[in-house]
């Protein structure tokens, strides 16, 4: 499935939550344009995740479309620092988040296990892994391989976005937890 526009890193402005006045849609668009390279440094420097940025800009334009509605007369500069304010306060919240999800297991668990590994051997154990996943788990791999986010996702298959992202990692989960079962050499090869 390819991603939609000219690149996978263009804005696709389905971020774009309507504020009902043309006139706000262009200075939110504005505002999301400029913020968008500082969205990218954000997902990378807090969440190492380029394709993060996706969600923490939907976030943002979200939460900054109340806002403008609310206040229409702020001034551009204040509408397009707070757009970055919130990305911010975002990814460090998914930072933090992430951090705690690490100690009880996740996809870097299962890297964990074979970073010692030649790189052609983590190939193979990783097309090995990618084939224990379900089918609604590898379209998940692939889609976000291609930079979608939760989102969009969860848009084409007509679900909510917290309910693919948490089945995903519960697969994640119980998948290194099969495979870290000392002894049980039948649950790997």
């Amino acid at each position: 499935m390819p991603p939609k526009g000219r690149s996978w890193e263009e804005l696709t402005w389905s971020w774009a939550y309507s504020t009902g006045h043309p006139a706000s849609d262009q200075r939110l668009e504005a505002a999301a344009q400029a913020a968008w390279p500082y969205t990218l440094l954000c997902a990378w420097t807090y969440l190492n995740d380029q394709a993060a940025a996706h969600d923490l800009m939907d976030h943002a334009i979200q939460n900054t479309s109340g806002y403008i509605g609310r206040h229409p007369d702020c001034p551009d500069k204040r509408l397009s620092q707070r757009v970055k304010s919130i990305i911010k306060r975002r990814a460090r919240q998914l930072a933090a988040k992430k951090s705690r999800e690490v100690q009880y297991g996740s996809a870097l668990d299962l890297e964990n296990i074979y970073v010692g590994q030649p790189e052609v051997e983590q190939r193979i154990y990783a097309n090995e892994l990618f084939a224990r996943l379900s089918p609604l788990a590898q379209s998940i791999v692939r889609w976000r391989w291609l930079g979608y986010s939760w989102r969009k996702i969860a848009d084409d298959l007509d679900m909510d976005h917290t309910v693919v992202r948490r089945a995903y990692f519960r697969e994640m989960e119980s998948l290194r937890h099969a495979l870290s079962r000392p002894g049980d050499s039948s649950q790997c090869g």
